[in-house]
């Protein structure tokens, strides 16, 4: 009997990591041309997708079982089957794809171009249905808001970060930051949006409703920023002093750095982990962090100058 019970156990914890749900990271690799799949759970990387010519931003969507991929170079996305891990159309962009994100329903996909100093709004249902709006020079970072009624564009040749309605893509704001901002990401619990100035050091902290801002000083260099699950921590990647910068926002100053790759780029925090990740483009890796300790844990090879520009996990399983 108690055999019996021993391989029954054994049997239910072969069957729970067998279907252990593992979030995944899709990392652009730039000087390689592809993207690098990482199961988040093993660590390991499980899939190298060849897409456009040097791809920069990222964005995931569970719901379509889909990721996009701005391709500078070759002026175009990417959509990849999150199933397949195939490349299953391109959508062209006549411009400068650099940041990209979607409307939480995922019905929009939102492109920033970059030298045409514009925003893309593109039907993801029918990608020739476009909309767009001229925006501030260098449009670099995108978010939206919880809702999806606003966009909020970092703008890096014009020091602000417009806000924009997306149901009329009428200008609504433009709210001062530090010097060349560029990724910019909304608290989890919506209230605050965090934006990099990378010619400042700091991190500008904005209330959107009122476009009050703050700032606090962070790395040299700085060039994205994640958010922990509580909105209690930010976290931004110091591509000069190749570090992540821990920042208490309810104490507004930095309370760690950790040790990273070499030129850290793009970083996301895995709730389902509790671990944030870091791409390195010197490197060719992914640091991976643990957020209880703020310690590097792992180093993860992936291809040549990793990027991973916007929200790279897709929250999802196979």
């Amino acid at each position: 009997m108690k055999q019996l019970i021993i391989f029954v156990i054994s049997s239910m914890f072969a069957c729970s990591l067998s279907g252990a749900i593992a979030d995944e990271a899709y990392i652009t690799n730039q000087g390689d041309n592809t993207v690098s799949v990482i199961n988040l759970v093993n660590h390991q990387v499980i899939a190298t997708i060849p897409v456009g010519k040097s791809p920069v931003g990222v964005a995931t969507s569970a719901t379509l079982g889909k990721v996009f991929i701005s391709n500078v170079d070759s002026h175009s996305v990417s959509v990849i089957d999150s199933k397949t891990y195939q490349v299953i159309d391109t959508i062209d962009i006549p411009g400068s794809p650099v940041g990209i994100a979607l409307s939480p329903d995922s019905n929009t996909l939102y492109v920033a171009d970059w030298n045409d100093n514009r925003i893309l709004v593109i039907n993801t249902a029918d990608t020739q249905q476009r909309r767009e709006v001229s925006i501030g020079k260098a449009p670099a970072g995108i978010t939206i808001s919880h809702d999806g009624s606003k966009l909020y564009v970092a703008n890096r040749d014009s020091n602000d970060l417009a806000v924009i309605d997306t149901a009329s893509l009428k200008i609504l704001s433009r709210i001062a930051t530090g010097a060349h901002p560029f990724g910019v990401t909304l608290g989890p619990d919506g209230k605050h949006l965090y934006v990099v100035n990378v010619y400042e050091n700091s991190l500008s902290i904005i209330d959107p409703a009122s476009g009050q801002s703050r700032a606090i000083k962070v790395g040299e260099h700085p060039y994205c920023v994640t958010v922990s699950p509580d909105s209690q921590y930010a976290y931004v990647t110091n591509t000069q002093a190749d570090t992540v910068s821990v920042l208490s926002l309810t104490e507004d100053k930095e309370i760690a750095k950790v040790r990273v790759g070499g030129f850290p780029e793009g970083i996301n925090y895995d709730a389902a982990t509790n671990r944030i990740y870091v791409a390195n483009w010197f490197d060719n890796s992914v640091s991976v962090i643990d957020a209880s300790s703020n310690k590097r844990i792992e180093n993860i090879p992936t291809g040549k100058q990793s990027r991973a520009f916007g929200q790279f996990i897709l929250k999802t399983s196979h």
